[in-house]
């Protein structure tokens, strides 16, 4: 079972006080096997790689090195983890492109034991 978790309070606190705050998600994983079959190093390999802008699929296989299917793989899996959206777009007189965008710049991830 998957959780996710934000401190709505601490957020208020750091608004009020006219701090600045950087977007974040957390995502705690009940059972640590869960965690490692969702989060693996070229998971988050791929995670980093969105770091900014969203991307497309393809040029994110391209710049992991990685088969294009696998990248899709990966992708959707995170996408229902909540870590990512994707989203089509027109791909001038190529049909369309899939870009794919981190939910946050900041991405807590924890599995409680």
């Amino acid at each position: 079972m998957v959780e996710q978790t934000s401190d709505p309070g601490r957020l208020a606190h750091e608004l009020d006080r006219g701090n600045a705050v950087e977007a974040a998600f957390q995502l705690s994983f009940e059972d640590p096997a869960d965690f490692l079959e969702v989060i693996t190093p070229a998971r988050v390999r791929l995670l980093r790689e969105i770091s900014t802008e969203p991307v497309t699929l393809s040029a994110l296989a391209l710049a992991l090195g990685r088969d294009p299917s696998a990248v899709r793989t990966d992708v959707a899996l995170l996408e229902s983890q909540c870590l990512v959206t994707t989203s089509k777009v027109s791909n001038s007189g190529h049909g369309k492109r899939t870009l794919v965008k981190r939910v946050a710049m900041r991405i807590e991830l924890a599995a409680v034991v």
